[in-house]
């Protein structure tokens, strides 16, 4: 089956534990946490006009992975 947000085969363990859904588990949170900009407040829901989301040069993946890092680092930080 392909992840709902990245379009990447989710291979065994790799799903989130989501009912009726189909996304890794780094992907589903994404859509919850937000982009990396959301993350350090540089996007629109911030900045008015911002442009801002995920990372250019990353696929949505990678780019889920690194909103998930970031997030995480802020909440041990709190």
């Amino acid at each position: 089956m392909l992840c709902g947000f990245c379009n990447e085969r989710i291979e065994p363990g790799q799903r989130a534990p989501v009912s009726g859904s189909d996304f890794h588990h780094e992907c589903h949170l994404r859509l919850v946490i937000g982009s990396v900009a959301h993350i350090e407040r540089r996007c629109g829901c911030y900045v008015p006009g911002s442009i801002e989301g995920d990372p250019a040069h990353m696929t949505p993946r990678q780019a889920a992975r690194a909103a998930l890092v970031l997030y995480n680092a802020v909440q041990a930080r709190n």
